[in-house]
């Protein structure tokens, strides 16, 4: 009997021997399970938490002359936002209720103050400062003072400009021409080779004219003689001179005494004229080569445009060929008159 108890006790230890390792890969089954289990639950509770997208408010602040509005931006992420008043300050500092911030409130938004005006700046329209033209190339400026005004003002009035011609006008008609109004007056005379006793005669023809229809003019306008070839000479220097009967005897005098020699610039001569800026120009000249061309015609107009009108005198001999000559064409585009003189008939 002792001898099968034995033998049961044996097999009995043997059996749960060979059930432990099943039983501990059954729990740690479990185990594996339980932790697999809690990660897949966390993360969906997690998923499901509210991720609604947040906005931030924007404040804005109005001050006025005796309170100051806040304005939040209620529709930042809408397309269309609205904005409503948050509450009002009082100048005095008293609150005006309903939701009124003030000083001592902490700001609608974290880490964001918004400062009052220091000092005693004004308040209202007149802290945004209205650009003002002046200066002279035109750049705004901002208000100033009176004493600042008063100090542009003057250093304005020392700028230098174009003096308009004042005071009785006179008529001068040379050759025929139609009669030039102005008060002001400059006689520009072609002194080439072809324009002399040699050539046309043309000059002394010229200096005849004048001395006998100058005295159209009175002291109370005024004069210059430009003659040109390939350079320029004046009768005075680079001015208008007033006509009296000394400076009238001098022109006279000065066109008779002009030498015959040398090319055509009609260009020089015509720009050296209205750089004195006068109201009449008398253009005399055989129009010899080179002929303005359409650039040069259109610099000269520019130049004389809207001051200055341009009367052409056109020496030639014989009857005239082409009537659509580039004097023609200078003295139509400049508000003047062309007059052609046939020389053999004279």
């Amino acid at each position: 009997m002792a001898r099968d108890s034995s033998k049961t006790d044996a097999l009995s230890s043997l059996s749960i021997t060979a059930a432990l390792p099943a039983w501990l890969l059954s729990v740690a089954i479990h185990l594996l399970v339980a932790i697999t289990g809690s990660l897949l639950i966390g993360g969906a509770i997690t998923k499901t938490r509210d991720e609604s997208p947040r906005t931030a408010e924007i404040v804005l602040a109005r001050r006025t002359a005796d309170h100051t509005e806040y304005f939040a931006d209620e529709g930042t992420s809408q397309r269309h936002s609205t904005m409503k008043p948050i509450g009002i300050e009082a100048a005095a500092g008293v609150e005006s209720g309903g939701g009124a911030m003030t000083a001592d409130q902490p700001p609608l938004v974290a880490g964001i103050a918004l400062p009052d005006l220091a000092g005693n700046l004004p308040i209202g329209d007149a802290t945004i400062a209205t650009p003002q033209l002046g200066g002279r190339r035109g750049q705004p400026r901002l208000p100033v003072n009176p004493l600042d005004e008063a100090a542009i003002l003057a250093e304005d009035a020392l700028i230098p400009r174009e003096k308009l011609p004042t005071g009785p006008t006179a008529q001068l008609s040379l050759f025929g021409s139609a009669s030039a109004e102005g008060r002001s007056f400059v006689f520009v005379i072609d002194h080439s080779n072809s324009m002399g006793g040699e050539g046309l005669g043309a000059i002394q023809a010229a200096a005849k004219e004048l001395a006998a229809h100058i005295n159209q003019l009175t002291d109370q306008q005024t004069f210059q003689v430009v003659a040109y070839n390939q350079a320029v000479a004046y009768l005075t220097d680079r001015e208008l001179i007033p006509a009296t009967a000394e400076n009238k005897r001098k022109l006279v005098t000065f066109v008779a005494n002009l030498a015959a020699y040398g090319q055509t610039e009609h260009t020089r001569g015509l720009l050296a004229a209205l750089r004195l800026k006068p109201e009449v120009i008398f253009l005399l000249t055989d129009g010899g080569d080179p002929p303005l061309d359409p650039g040069q015609l259109r610099l000269i107009r520019e130049e004389a445009a809207p001051r200055t009108a341009i009367h052409c005198l056109h020496f030639g001999r014989g009857p005239q060929s082409d009537t659509k000559n580039f004097l023609a064409r200078l003295a139509a585009e400049n508000r003047g008159s062309y007059v052609y003189i046939d020389m053999n008939g004279r």
